[in-house]
């Protein structure tokens, strides 16, 4: 389990990295952090916030990961720090019984699906940015 959600970190934090590259061309003053955690509740919790300064409102994109056992379940967002979402982003329900192959197919298509929100909702957040103090 944990290989597949290194994994995953892995990729998602490639992803996370060149949007924040591409944010800060938009707006050279922000300031970014990506960072990941787990704990009892989360088999990852990976996230990309975005600020003005580095006491200022916060917008970050996460990634959630969690397991029962029998599945994986991961979930996005864009939210701001006072929990307003900006935008819903992909989710997936993987059984961990499939084959590992079909786990494997099934976290490339999420991937694919929160590569195109990221592309999707650039302008939303460069919004949202702007008025951020």
């Amino acid at each position: 389990m944990v290989t597949v959600v290194d994994t995953l970190w892995l990729r998602l934090h490639a992803m996370l990295s060149a949007f924040a590259v591409k944010m800060t061309t938009i707006d050279s003053a922000l300031v970014r952090e990506i960072r990941r955690t787990a704990n009892d509740a989360f088999l990852l919790r990976g996230y990309l916030a975005l600020r003005k300064s580095t006491q200022g409102e916060e917008l970050a994109i996460s990634v959630d990961i969690q397991t029962d056992g029998q599945q994986l379940v991961v979930e996005s967002d864009a939210c701001l720090d006072d929990g307003r979402v900006v935008a819903d982003g992909p989710s997936v329900v993987v059984r961990l019984s499939e084959s590992d192959q079909n786990v494997e197919a099934a976290l490339n298509d999420w991937l694919h699906e929160f590569e195109q929100f990221l592309l999707k909702n650039e302008s939303a957040v460069v919004a949202v940015l702007s008025k951020l103090a």
